[in-house]
């Protein structure tokens, strides 16, 4: 096997390079002349962006790599520019210092749903449309790029969480980006007068327009790191997949990445119509004009009144009527089909083929829904049989029987296979069949292993989430503080050697992909290419093993309720 000595390749293999060259040159072999290296980065020399120059820190616990942290990437969305798409950055003047995160954007929502980003040192702000790159010092040739976006549902949330330390990933020889989006209200709201004022007759994605924003600065810059412009993965998890899936869909993202990842897909809210009711969704006009109501705005001074308004304010007017993501009621955050950014209905654009034609991984972890259980508060069979008869009218009976829910004691695990049969494992059937319809493969994966943490101990199952400090190599030994919450979130545990195998494993098939459009490289277990024909995937965790028909079961179900939902029975 040829022996790779470039930046991202570990200390002891760059030493046998190194030796390597010394006995060629003492045998009389001329040595070859080195290449003249992508991108040589130093914490003390300054880089040039967009907007003027920025200096980054050697990264925490590597000094091989370089760290830019709270880069802007657009204009900050404030005042005139609050629910516009991103404009293009302010310059300014010398050079500015790139070594800390910048705020995290405004959120929304019940406390234990939001990510623990704000603090007196780390606040909230409209103004947080950065991104942070963790890169190697010097890069012989241009590095595969991968951008992480952040889950939370789309109201929380932040790309500078500790749990999405870029280091891990970019030892492995890869540029790693990761971004902040605007979030909840600030992020997905639409209104009738925002949709007059856009030339597209639309509003609301204003997320996801700062999403391409971020590609787009990417491929204008990223080769001043090492990165590649023509080599982009995007990759998320949660609502960062429920992202994924969705920029494989809008046309202004085409041509800005090349291979994407998604984890534990969401795709709650994301098929509501800009204008028309549909189904169980008011529209997102509907929903944004309840919201300008309570902000007192209305007539010819609406967009005047709703961006005088505090921040405070507007997020004090989403959290009037804070969603319940279990049972599909008040206000929900998520992109709308407005006909310009998504251009239809998001499952009949996959159904037909009309994604992006790019190599993709997708899967979830193997109990998504054990830590939801948590919070249902659904502890026998009649309060089960509620929930589905609630928010799954028409399948309810279907549900109690295919969930086996018949006694107190089956209603919690019941629940939980239900939560990720229909909100993870069904999306990501139809996500990765429907993907095996174009030209580029697509694989699938399961995550198998229970982490060591406080939540993994209560819940004794892969919950949703348990992959991520995995994913960027993030784990911290040692318990949470005293009276913490167990959270997905956590990065400390009783971590083994078998955790650390598994994170590196999961590593070298993710950077794999980015640096070739396929995962599998010698020295990884064989991952098998999905199609419908074999339907197989791959289990990761204590061992890797393939399997075949995963959530086959849940995407049927799937399919038929949302076929349901849309034809309004």
């Amino acid at each position: 096997m040829p022996i790779g000595c470039g930046a991202g390749a570990p200390i002891r293999q760059l030493l046998l390079c190194a030796a390597i060259s010394a006995l060629a040159s003492a045998c009389g072999q001329p040595e070859v002349e080195p290449a003249a290296p992508a991108a040589l980065l130093d914490p003390a020399v300054p880089v040039q962006v967009t907007g003027g120059e920025i200096r980054g820190a050697a990264a925490a616990g590597n000094p091989d790599l370089v760290a830019f942290q709270g880069v802007p990437y657009a204009a900050p969305p404030v005042g005139d520019l609050r629910w516009k798409p991103p404009q293009p950055v302010v310059a300014w003047d010398g050079v500015r210092d790139a070594a800390a995160p910048g705020p995290t954007c405004m959120q929304t929502g019940p406390t234990w749903v939001r990510a623990p980003t704000a603090t007196e040192d780390d606040p909230e702000s409209e103004d947080c449309l950065f991104l942070n790159i963790w890169a190697p010092k010097a890069a012989q040739e241009p590095l595969p790029v991968m951008v992480w976006i952040h889950g939370g549902g789309f109201f929380s949330g932040a790309g500078s969480l500790p749990i999405y330390d870029g280091t891990r990933i970019a030892e492995n020889g890869v540029v790693l980006v990761s971004i902040n989006y605007r979030l909840s209200v600030f992020g997905f709201f639409a209104h009738p007068a925002l949709s007059a004022e856009s030339p597209h007759g639309a509003s609301g994605n204003y997320g996801l327009m700062d999403m391409v924003a971020a590609l787009e600065w990417v491929r204008g810059n990223i080769a001043a790191f090492g990165g590649d412009p023509n080599r982009v993965t995007i990759f998320g998890e949660s609502a960062g997949a429920g992202a994924v899936m969705a920029l494989l869909l809008v046309p202004q993202s085409e041509g800005l990445f090349h291979r994407a990842i998604s984890g534990s897909t969401w795709v709650y809210g994301w098929d509501r119509e800009l204008r028309e009711p549909s189904s169980d969704w008011v529209s997102a006009e509907a929903q944004g004009a309840q919201i300008a109501e309570w902000l007192g705005a209305s007539g010819d001074t609406a967009l005047d009144t709703l961006r005088a308004a505090t921040s405070e304010r507007v997020q004090e007017a989403a959290n009037a009527d804070t969603g319940n993501l279990l049972m599909r009621t008040g206000y929900i955050w998520a992109p709308n089909v407005d006909g310009w950014i998504i251009p239809s209905d998001p499952l009949a654009m996959y159904e037909a083929g009309l994604q992006h034609d790019v190599p993709l991984i997708t899967g979830t972890t193997s109990n998504e829904g054990a830590s939801i259980a948590l919070r249902a508060n659904i502890e026998d069979r009649e309060s089960f049989e509620l929930h589905v008869r609630t928010v799954y009218p028409g399948f309810a009976d279907e549900m109690i029987a295919h969930f086996g829910v018949t006694s107190p004691e089956t209603a919690r695990p019941g629940i939980a296979h239900l939560m990720h049969d229909m909100r993870f494992a069904g999306p990501v059937r139809v996500q990765v069949e429907t993907h095996a319809q174009v030209s580029s493969p697509v694989w699938l994966y399961q995550f198998t292993r229970v982490p060591p943490t406080a939540l993994g101990a209560a819940v004794d199952a892969p919950y949703h989430g348990a992959e991520l400090p995995y994913v960027f190599g993030t784990m911290v030994a040692g318990p949470a503080p005293a009276g913490a919450r167990p959270s997905p979130m956590t990065m400390r545990g009783d971590w083994t050697e078998t955790d650390r195998r598994v994170s590196d494993t999961m590593i070298d098939y993710w950077t794999q992909f980015a640096a070739t459009g396929d995962p599998n490289r010698d020295g990884l277990p064989e991952w098998p290419e999905f199609d419908k024909f074999t339907d197989r995937h791959l289990n990761l965790g204590e061992t890797v093993t393939s399997g075949e028909r995963l959530h086959q079961p849940a995407g049927e179900l799937f399919r038929r309720f949302e076929a349901s939902r849309r034809a309004g029975t």
